[in-house]
C-alpha cells in the first residue's frame, strides 16, 4: 500500500471516476465512496490496474454514523489520511421559490453542505495526525451567482465556498482547505440539462448548446479529467500556498 491515503466522496460519478484514476495514476492509495455498488466495481478496477490499494465502500453520506464508519476504515489501513476530496453531490429539478417542496431543498442541502461539514468533522483528526494534508471540496459556477428556479442548489453551493473559506482559517497551517468550482462538463447531466431547456424554449439541442457553449470563451464544456486535475493539484505541494481559494474551472465564464 501507498503512504499516502486519499478519500474521495461521489467517486463513482463522473467526476469521481476521473479523480479516482487520476490519484490512482498519481500512486495513492484510495478509499472511494458512493451510494451505488459501481463504487466497489471501480475500486476493484483500479486495483487490478495501478494495485492492490484501492477500497470501494458503498454508503449514505447523509448519515453520520456511515461517515464515521468510513474515518475508522481509513484509520484501520494504517496509512496517513492526507487528502479528503468532497465531490458528492445532487441537483433538482426547477422548482419556483413559490412552489417549493421543503424536502427537496432539506435533500439538497443535507447532501451537498451538512455531509460535507460531517466528513471534514470526521475526518480532521486523521489529516492533522498524517500531517502535510489537505482537502478539497466540490462547489460550481452556480455556487458564484444565483440562477433562478435553482435557489436549492445554488445556495448550498454558495454555502460551500463560505464553508471552505471558515474552515480554511480555521485549519491552517496544519491543513489546507481549499474548494474547486467547475462550470459546464462533458457529461451526461449536462447534455440532458440542454435538451430539457431545449425543450420548454421550442428550440432544438444543438441550438441550445451553442446558446450555452456561446458563452463560455473556451467554446466547450470541460473534460471531467480537467476538473479532476484541479482537484489533483491542490493534493500537491505545488499548492502549498492555497488556502481557502476557490478554484474556477470554468472556461472564463463569468457567470451568467
Amino acid at each position: 500500500m501507498d503512504s499516502r491515503l486519499c478519500i474521495l466522496t461521489g467517486a463513482a460519478g463522473e467526476v469521481g471516476r476521473a479523480t479516482a484514476r487520476r490519484f490512482a495514476e498519481s500512486g495513492w492509495s484510495l478509499i472511494l465512496c458512493d451510494r451505488t455498488d459501481d463504487v466497489e466495481k471501480l475500486a476493484d478496477g483500479l486495483s487490478a490496474e495501478f494495485g492492490p490499494r484501492c477500497i470501494g465502500i458503498r454508503m449514505d453520506l447523509t448519515r453520520d454514523d456511515e461517515v464515521d464508519a468510513v474515518a475508522r476504515k481509513a484509520a484501520d489501513t494504517g496509512i496517513p489520511l492526507r487528502f479528503l476530496g468532497l465531490i458528492a453531490a445532487i441537483n433538482h429539478p426547477a422548482v419556483s421559490i413559490e412552489q417549493m417542496d421543503m424536502s427537496v431543498w432539506d435533500k439538497v442541502q443535507n447532501v451537498n453542505l451538512r455531509a460535507n461539514v460531517k466528513f471534514i468533522s470526521a475526518c480532521v483528526p486523521l489529516l492533522r495526525k498524517s500531517g502535510n494534508a489537505s482537502i478539497a471540496t466540490v462547489s460550481s459556477f452556480w455556487g458564484r451567482e444565483g440562477h433562478a428556479y435553482f435557489s436549492p442548489y445554488c445556495a448550498s453551493k454558495a454555502a460551500l465556498i463560505s464553508l471552505t473559506q471558515s474552515v480554511a482559517a480555521e485549519l491552517a497551517p496544519d491543513i489546507r482547505v481549499n474548494c474547486v468550482a467547475p462550470g459546464n462538463i462533458n457529461t451526461p447531466m449536462h447534455f440532458n440539462a440542454l435538451a430539457v431547456e431545449a425543450a420548454q424554449r421550442g428550440i432544438t439541442p444543438d441550438e441550445m448548446r451553442s446558446i450555452e457553449w456561446g458563452k463560455i470563451p473556451m467554446r466547450r464544456p470541460a473534460e471531467t479529467a480537467e476538473i479532476a486535475s484541479a482537484i489533483h493539484f491542490l493534493s500537491t505541494e505545488d499548492s502549498s500556498y492555497f488556502v481557502g481559494a476557490t478554484l474556477d474551472v470554468n472556461g472564463g465564464c463569468r457567470f451568467t
